[in-house]
């Protein structure tokens, strides 16, 4: 009799070993697919230029950015900085009002009639036709680019948060209903819990196009940052800075993912405490 729990402990150990190793493989299969498709894009840009399929100056092999990155590393990185803060200031503003609108519209019906149907057709507008009123209305600083990027990323937080606030399980909508609870006791302590994984698919879908704004209003009316770089190596025909300026520009969207991955880790944190 003394065997069978030797052996039941034996096969859970065998068991718990497994699953680790198991999950060490979904680790590494996550880290190395990623990997070994950047390696395989860099070997075949590296192939096209050996083949001089396209000349130097329209695509310099990956050592040409490398260099420009290590020598010119101090000098992108002002630009690199102040992109950065016009993009997180630009989202911060658009998740504000985003979220809001999408609270306003989830507990007043007439508001919800009343600006619902315009931010749709407002949404049908081409933005990027709206970039030189944006100069017109704001001027040549960054409240236009700030202005332009809140603009573009706006919508999605809009419609992602008001689909996930509205969508709430009835159940605990109706029983605090029971209990007297208040409009915006409900939206807070019930909705807004039950809606964070939309509004936060919202956010990195408006971040995203934040981020696009930003550029597009340093191509246009910029005078520094990381758009400006692109557009003036770009127009001297010096592609690897181009380039270079690139993989800095995808440096400051990682870093502003992770920033705002860390805000959903926070928030899910605090309401998951709140239940407990």
């Amino acid at each position: 009799m003394a065997s069978i729990p030797r052996s039941a402990s034996l096969i859970a150990g065998i068991g718990s070993a497994f699953g680790s190793v198991q999950e060490r493989a979904v680790v590494m299969r996550k880290i190395a697919l990623p990997v070994g498709t950047l390696l395989l894009v860099l070997w075949g840009w590296n192939y096209v230029v050996d083949a001089k399929i396209f000349p130097s100056v329209v695509l310099p092999p990956p050592s040409d950015v490398l260099d420009m990155l290590l020598m010119q590393s101090g000098f992108m990185y002002g630009h690199a900085q102040q992109t950065f803060f016009e993009c997180l200031a630009g989202f911060a503003l658009a998740a504000f009002c985003g979220v809001g609108l999408a609270m306003l519209i989830t507990v007043s019906r007439i508001a919800r009639e009343m600006l619902y149907p315009n931010l749709v057709l407002f949404q049908l507008i081409p933005t990027i036709a709206l970039a030189p009123l944006f100069v017109l209305w704001f001027g040549l600083g960054s409240e236009s680019r700030l202005a332009y990027a809140m603009c573009l990323s706006l919508f999605p937080i809009v419609v992602s948060s008001s689909t996930g606030l509205m969508n709430t399980n009835p159940y605990f909508v109706r029983l605090c209903d029971s209990l007297t609870a208040t409009r915006w006791q409900i939206l807070f302590r019930v909705r807004f819990p039950f809606a964070l994984p939309h509004i936060f698919t919202g956010m990195r879908i408006g971040l995203t196009l934040a981020i696009i704004g930003v550029i597009v209003g340093e191509f246009v009316t910029a005078q520094s940052g990381i758009g400006y770089l692109i557009s003036f190596a770009s127009s001297s025909l010096e592609t690897a800075l181009a380039l270079a300026a690139i993989v800095f520009l995808l440096a400051v969207g990682m870093l502003l993912f992770l920033i705002l991955m860390l805000v959903e880790y926070i928030m899910n944190y605090i309401f998951s405490s709140e239940d407990r």
